[in-house]
């Protein structure tokens, strides 16, 4: 008896310790819109507005329950009717972002702190501006649902199934109204980032729409769309089976030149986590509820001695998109040169060694989908330490300066006068490398 109350005491008080660390499940940011709110950033009604104007630029946010629903539609209405009302004035470049696990919208988040940071240096660096302005969007999920040390890691699986359920739910509709806003004037800009999880509800929201906009494009030969002008993950925590339909209908395709990216993929050979828990956790959950086959592709082969291989489900569940290596298409590195690196991009198929596969799998060889037509629009690079040396290592000044030179690439050329078909900054890797080193220098 004594045992039993014992044990029963003891579950009591770890139920209490688990309630008590659990992360907030309401909105951070609850406050509407007044002018210059944020010009003195240290006060309530700045760090609680859901919309914050800075003087080099604004933030937004629009925060997401569980579901995947926004708590108030009002907010939301608000949130694009300002940044559609900066759109009519001189134009807008904006920047979404979705944050991944264990993080959320609170002020004191260290990705909202980044994120800000990142603003800035785009406001102060970047003169392709001109007198656009720059609005942030961040968008907030409870990827952190206990504020425990160790225990949060506990909560892998948790929110990856919560990241699932906002990713099917509005954020799609939301990234919808803000391309709206963006193609009301050829010189808006729109790009959007996750990373993580924040990444798994990137592709989730837009495969399918980005699918659609690519099959149609081949029916009249024009550039094929993004959702705004591009979109970016970093270390994307979703199985590549999520993205398949996306690269078949993509490779089936033609593309003109000056073809803008639709979709850039980075992942690290550092990233620990889904390079192993994510496929032991995908393993473990699949093994038990679903039925694996093999798959027959006749564009799926060895790119060593073009012998067709068999697709097998297991590998598409167990492995990352950033991490699969039939996607892979670039490598990535930062080299030492003196007081600032040297960014160097090659393709898969310059050094097929370079992107075989890794991490947790059994997947061999140097397997690839293809042949890529020209100016193929999906770029999954594979990078390693010398550019993020972890999974949460995506702020860090390298890759800060490989985003803004993409970023400033688009923005320069939206304003090009039609017909023009400069190619993209991922296709002139020495220019690349020069704009990395410019806006490395900047920070």
């Amino acid at each position: 008896m004594k045992m039993q109350t014992c044990q029963l005491n003891t579950l009591m008080v770890l139920a209490v310790f688990l309630v008590t660390g659990c992360a907030s499940q309401n909105p951070y940011h609850i406050y509407d819109w007044t002018a210059g709110n944020c010009a003195s950033p240290d006060n309530e009604m700045c760090a609680k507005s859901y919309y914050q104007e800075y003087p080099g630029y604004d933030l937004a946010f629009v925060e997401f329950s569980e579901r995947g629903n926004t708590f108030n539609s009002k907010w939301v209405d608000n949130v694009l009717e300002r940044i559609r009302a900066r759109a009519a004035e001189e134009g807008v470049v904006v920047v979404t972002f979705i944050h991944g696990w264990k993080h959320n919208a609170k002020e004191t988040d260290s990705n909202l702190i980044d994120f800000k940071k990142s603003l800035d240096a785009v406001a102060n660096t970047s003169s392709s501006l001109g007198k656009r302005r720059l609005v942030g969007l961040y968008i907030g999920w409870r990827g952190a649902s206990l504020d425990l040390p160790w225990l949060e890691n506990l909560t892998f699986w948790d929110r990856k199934a919560v990241a699932e359920e906002v990713g099917k739910g509005g954020v799609t509709s939301l990234l919808l109204e803000l391309d709206r806003i963006d193609q009301e004037d050829p010189d808006n800009v729109m790009v959007v980032i996750g990373h993580s999880f924040g990444g798994a509800i990137v592709v989730s929201a837009t495969s399918e729409v980005l699918a659609e906009r690519a099959e149609n494009q081949s029916r009249n030969g024009s550039p094929a769309k993004s959702i705004g002008d591009l979109i970016i993950v970093l270390n994307p925590a979703i199985e590549a089976t999520q993205s398949l339909s996306l690269i078949e209908t993509a490779i089936h395709n033609s593309y003109p030149d000056g073809q803008n990216p639709l979709f850039i993929s980075l992942s690290s050979d550092a990233d620990w986590a889904t390079h192993y828990t994510f496929p032991a956790g995908q393993t473990l959950g699949l093994l038990l509820t679903w039925h694996q086959h093999d798959l027959q592709r006749e564009r799926y082969y060895d790119r060593s001695d073009n012998e067709p291989l068999v697709l097998k489900e297991e590998h598409l569940d167990a492995t990352t998109v950033g991490n699969f290596a039939p996607y892979l298409t670039h490598r990535l590195t930062a080299e030492p040169s003196g007081d600032k690196p040297r960014l160097s991009l090659t393709t898969c198929e310059q050094e097929p060694d370079r992107c075989i596969p890794k991490g947790w799998t059994t997947l061999s060889g140097h397997p690839t989908f293809g042949p890529l037509p020209e100016n193929y629009p999906l770029h999954f690079i594979r990078t390693d330490k010398s550019v993020m040396k972890g999974h949460n290592d995506i702020f860090n000044p390298v890759v800060r300066a490989f985003i803004l030179g993409i970023i400033d690439d688009i923005v320069v050329r939206s304003m090009e006068k039609p017909g023009l078909t400069t190619p993209p900054i991922l296709f002139q890797p020495d220019k690349l490398n020069s704009r990395f080193q410019e806006f490395y220098s900047m920070q």
